[in-house]
């Protein structure tokens, strides 16, 4: 899923709007935000990747 929608962003996203934020750069920020249990607050969820990584980094 992620590949096709870097692929898609890549190509025609950032015309019709969309932006993708790649999951290394989502890695980084899961890790300098240091989420723990209880809640995690994404208000741009778009694919839901910054809640996936949260999720692994808490457990």
């Amino acid at each position: 899923y992620e590949y096709f929608l870097g692929k898609f962003a890549a190509s025609e996203g950032k015309l019709g709007g969309e932006f993708y934020t790649p999951k290394c750069i989502v890695n980084l920020i899961a890790e300098m935000i240091e989420p723990y249990k209880g809640k995690i607050y994404d208000p741009c969820c778009g694919s839901g990747g910054m809640f996936v990584q949260s999720l692994k980094f808490v457990q």
